[in-house]
């Protein structure tokens, strides 16, 4: 093979593979309300797994919590296009994935809901109702209980994010 052939065919494949790896892939990830988020799984997932599998984030936050010097987590942050952001929190206290919030359109509900889409025909996929929440809002619960929110947050008419806090959350004060 003549080596300006091989060099098209590595960045051929180099491109397929960064393609069905993350924002951009032709099959939506799936956000589950049982914690998993396409290949990944609340509570389990661990940061070296998060990162082998999503790349290198474009930025690293460390998470804070009142009356506390150390931080409690640190959320790895992934762009996905213009105002879209995915993010990835690990808790300190289990070292694995915690929370994850984003603006793709890449990931869907079950039900097939997904940013962008008409708040009122996600609330009608999910069977749940718009409700009022403190901050943005309304949001579609489709998960809320002691230990998980899962929850489409929805301003303008549309869908503009897909949230779970898990059992660990960073967020020490949850959506509010």
């Amino acid at each position: 093979m003549r080596p300006m052939s091989r060099l098209v065919l590595l960045v051929t494949v180099a491109l397929a593979a960064a393609a069905s790896a993350g924002c951009g892939s032709s099959r939506p990830a799936t956000v589950r309300v049982d914690g998993r988020i396409g290949r990944f799984r609340i509570d389990v997932t661990t940061e070296a797994q998060l990162v082998a599998s999503a790349g290198k984030p474009d930025r690293v936050e460390d998470d804070f919590a009142p009356l506390r010097k150390r931080p409690v987590g640190h959320t790895l942050y992934y762009r996905c296009g213009r105002r879209c952001e995915t993010a990835y929190s690990i808790a300190r206290a289990t070292g694995r994935l915690s929370d994850f919030e984003t603006s793709s359109p890449d990931f869907v509900t079950e039900r097939g809901s997904h940013v962008g889409m008409r708040a009122a025909e996600a609330a009608r996929r999910e069977g749940k109702k718009l409700a009022p929440g403190c901050g943005t809002g309304p949001y579609i619960d489709l998960r809320l209980d002691r230990h998980h929110t899962v929850t489409l947050a929805a301003w303008g008419g549309k869908v503009r994010e897909i949230i779970y806090l898990g059992p660990h959350s960073v967020y020490y004060e949850g959506l509010c």
